[in-house]
């Protein structure tokens, strides 16, 4: 059985929470080198982008698809596959994800609640390797947001920094099946995509706007909760060492290219 995509649209004016898997302490980085990974580009848009959660505009097609996705601290291929891209203009960061799930499952709806309790996509910018402030942000399957800036690991994190500042990113979800069903027995949904655009005011602490050729190093991420697993499964497209999407030291770098490339 197909189920048509459902739309889920939500704004959020509302400040921070804590993102999946956050180590209120700092954890010392493993010695052993991380796996290399091609650097990511952040391309700029050719077009305008439309929130819809299905990524189809034209200036998608111009966008570097990232499909590493794996929990690479076991060294095994990834339960549910997950794609990403991403572009960039003067007003915007943009993202589109499109995840591989046969037991879509969010039932957190409240702002900044634990939305990392459910299949959340995340996002992690760290616009600087010499300072520590970080970016999360986080939507779920319901299209629940959660975000937050954390100007170290050590300096605590949801109860110090949630509604600290606002926030003004906006995102839609499609659903490819049939959300939260107690029935084991139901056929297997198909999966889910999320797009987002986040303003540039939402980095504001650590600068801002990136100029063209600017490196950011960042970590796309996925909570996976299913029925099919023992434990939920943890994803990322950066080469971590420990199952801990705040250890940046392991993040891959993201370049903001000015021009755009062909189609991929």
């Amino acid at each position: 059985m197909h189920f048509s995509p459902i739309p889920l649209l939500r704004n959020t004016g509302f400040a921070l929470t804590l993102a999946a898997g956050f180590v209120a302490q700092a954890q010392a980085a493993d010695p052993t080198p991380p796996k290399p990974l091609p650097m990511l580009e952040c391309r700029r848009a050719t077009g305008p982008l439309q929130i819809d959660g299905l990524g189809t505009d034209p200036a998608w097609k111009q966008a570097a698809t990232i499909r590493h996705f794996a929990p690479h601290w076991k060294g095994t291929p990834a339960h549910s596959q997950t794609t990403a891209k991403l572009l960039w203009d003067d007003q915007y960061l943009y993202f589109f994800a499109d995840m591989q799930d046969h037991d879509l499952y969010a039932d957190v709806t409240e702002q900044d609640g634990e939305a990392w309790t459910n299949d959340v996509f995340e996002l992690f910018f760290k616009p600087s390797r010499n300072l520590r402030g970080y970016y999360e942000f986080e939507v779920n399957a319901a299209n629940t947001h959660m975000e937050m800036y954390l100007p170290s690991r050590g300096s605590g994190g949801y109860r110090r920094w949630a509604r600290a500042r606002k926030f003004g990113w906006t995102t839609a979800v499609r659903l490819r099946g049939e959300l939260n069903s107690a029935d084991t027995q139901a056929p297997a949904a198909e999966g889910w995509s999320v797009e987002g655009r986040i303003p540039w005011s939402d980095f504001a602490p650590t600068g801002g706007r990136p100029e063209p050729g600017a490196v950011w190093w960042c970590a796309l991420c996925r909570y996976d909760f299913s029925k099919e697993l023992e434990a939920p499964e943890l994803t990322s497209s950066a080469p971590l060492r420990q199952p801990n999407f705040h250890l940046y030291e392991d993040y891959g770098e993201l370049r903001f290219v000015a021009a755009p490339a062909q189609s991929e």
